[in-house]
């Protein structure tokens, strides 16, 4: 696990500052070499933790044996061995970076793209071709980001790396992209390949950049392709397939030279990660994160009721919400671009503890979007089922039954008076709807979020039998997943030097998962049917079924009594200008009286105030 950064064009003048401001993603060590292909100068810069071959052998940037290609890699590549015995040696250490760099050289840029089950984000320089690759995994679990000024060609692996980088060749005039914030206001996070900056863009899960560096010809193109297959077995023979295959998967992530922990919630997915990683031999120390018994949120008593359960280590950390709310602007200036999870608040607290014991964490992060576990789902379930006018009287009564507290039914049922597939999936999950974006912003517009959600969609017309949960639901493992939960994960573990990985996402389990019969998968008031089925196996039925709280923080109430004396002038006075200052009073006024409970619409606002605070 590492950071890469890169230019073509014009070098940096102090690689070492440039390296500084990654050396938290890599601490162990550094390397950057100067390249010139043609008329062009490359700058190749990697830090470096170490988890596979800690010896020098694992340099970075790594040249193949044949010299053709160098790389600057971040991620792991779980089947590198496998895929080893393809390649002749002899060679230099056992660093998967070494044999992608080998695999390049045998089967080209897209033959070895095809052979990688892994988290990965990297840069590739073919030195015969002149061409420089970047690369982004098929669920976008690593980030990658690019930048193109003034005849020079820029990528790293976080924000701030770039920036550094860009103000040594001139260009510090970062500003804030008006229609990238529609869509922010749009789905509380920017998707790929937007940011929250103007001309800094993130590559797509699942994509590859070329640049051609005779011609300056840039190209992006998907090289994963949707599952097309599609599972012939009875439910038995998919549950038990479905735990070979973890089974499998949880092997391959435990490939490390360095301890192994788990990060362990109180819900089905850790548990079953760290019942299997035990049922392999691997007894690994647990750490949960909570706020105290008194808060209907906290998870600490749950989680360690399955670690007991387990017989594995348990570490709590109990935060109060002071420690959490002091927290925030490093976890703002860590994290780069604001996104309205509350959940990064407790998490920050959780890596940190995990570091002192670990190197390497294991999370259950990844299974609610291929499984079906979320409302907005199940929504989309009834929509199959009823005709259209029925389903909205259905849905009528139901908002009228609720009056609008509860975010995720309101936003559920707004989709059921939609008939376009992507604005249905955008209504399903808005932060903030078509209405309080004009209130906000003045303008109700998306900001481009329908064209994202149509790209993807084209990208499945090949899958034509997928109903609309299914493409919600694949949608959602590359859009929500990668650029929202994943992206703070990866953000916040490696601000502490920590590898987080996500056995849930593995490659080849979650294209056996997308080949299921959604009645596999998810049916009314069911979610995660073969999932829960071969848990069951290995938890006993109370952990299996317990109710899903989600990683929640109890925000609401703090926001509206510890905290309101200081995050009321943050909201009104530091969105001034960047927001309406009318529009947000009204929400904070909702939100105060819970009329509706505008909690999760108000901590996006104060991460947005925070990120202006930090970075402008």
């Amino acid at each position: 696990m590492c950071g890469i950064v890169g230019s073509v064009g014009n070098c940096p003048t102090d690689n070492r500052k440039i390296l500084a401001k990654l050396s938290h993603r890599g601490p162990d060590d550094q390397g950057s070499v100067n390249l010139i292909i043609g008329d062009e100068n490359i700058w190749l810069g990697q830090t470096r933790l170490s988890i596979l071959d800690l010896s020098p052998a694992g340099h970075q940037p790594m040249q193949s044996r044949d010299g053709r290609w160098w790389i600057t890699f971040n991620g792991e590549i779980y089947n590198h061995l496998d895929i080893r015995k393809e390649l002749s040696g002899p060679f230099k250490g056992h660093s998967d970076t070494e044999t992608i760099l080998e695999g390049l050289s045998l089967y080209g840029i897209k033959r070895t793209l095809s052979k990688l089950n892994g988290m990965f984000a990297f840069c590739a320089v073919d030195t015969i071709d002149g061409k420089l690759y970047l690369v982004r995994d098929p669920f976008g679990i690593k980030p990658l980001y690019f930048i193109n000024f003034l005849d020079t060609f820029s990528f790293a692996s976080e924000v701030k790396a770039l920036r550094e980088l860009t103000d040594q060749l001139g260009k510090n005039d970062f500003a804030i992209d008006r229609q990238a914030l529609q869509q922010f206001l749009t789905l509380r996070y920017t998707p790929s390949e937007s940011t929250l900056w103007q001309g800094v863009e993130r590559l797509l899960p699942g994509h590859i950049l070329c640049l051609d560096l005779k011609s300056q010809k840039m190209s992006i193109e998907p090289y994963i392709v949707p599952e097309l297959n599609r599972f012939s077995g009875n439910l038995d023979e998919a549950i038990e397939e479905y735990q070979h295959k973890v089974f499998v998967a949880l092997k391959r992530q435990l490939l490390s030279d360095v301890p192994v922990g788990i990060l362990l919630s109180g819900g089905i997915d850790s548990a079953l990660v760290a019942a299997m990683a035990k049922d392999a031999g691997n007894k690994l120390p647990c750490f949960s994160v909570g706020f105290g018994d008194g808060h209907k949120e906290c998870e600490l008593s749950d989680a360690a009721e399955t670690a007991g359960v387990l017989g594995l280590p348990f570490h709590q950390v109990l935060v109060t919400q002071e420690q959490l709310r002091s927290s925030l602007p490093d976890i703002v200036q860590s994290i780069e671009e604001p996104l309205g999870t509350t959940s990064v608040m407790p998490m920050w607290h959780l890596v940190k503890r995990a570091r002192q014991d670990v190197t390497v964490v294991l999370t259950g992060q990844g299974s609610d979007e291929p499984w079906g576990g979320y409302f907005r789902y199940q929504v989309e379930l009834l929509r199959r089922c009823m005709p259209f006018s029925t389903l909205w009287s259905v849905g009528a009564w139901f908002y009228s039954l609720f009056n609008g507290k509860t975010d995720s039914l309101e936003r559920g049922l707004r989709t059921l008076s939609v008939k376009q597939p992507a604005k249905q999936i955008i209504e399903a999950c808005a932060l903030f709807s078509a209405r309080d974006r004009q209130m906000l912003i003045g303008d109700s517009d998306d900001g481009g979020v329908t064209a994202k959600v149509d790209y993807w969609l084209d990208w499945l017309k090949s899958k034509k039998s997928l109903s609309g949960v299914e493409r919600m639901m694949r949608l959602d493992t590359r859009m929500n997943l990668a650029d929202d939960l994943l992206l703070y994960g990866d953000k916040i573990s490696m601000a502490v030097s920590l590898e987080t990985r996500v056995p849930m996402l593995d490659i080849e389990l979650v294209r056996f998962i997308e080949s299921l019969p959604i009645d596999y998968r998810i049916l009314w008031k069911q979610g995660k049917v073969v999932h829960k089925k071969m848990a069951e196996r290995y938890l006993p039925s109370q952990i299996v079924h317990r109710p899903k709280k989600g990683f929640q923080v109890p925000f609401g109430e703090w926001s509206r009594k510890d905290w309101r004396a200081w995050l009321e002038p943050l909201l009104l006075d530091g969105l001034d200008g960047l927001l309406l200052r009318d529009g947000v009073e009204v929400l904070w006024k909702e939100h105060l009286a819970q009329k509706p409970d505008r909690s999760r619409q108000i901590f996006a606002l104060m991460m947005l105030a925070l990120w202006r605070q930090e970075h402008f």
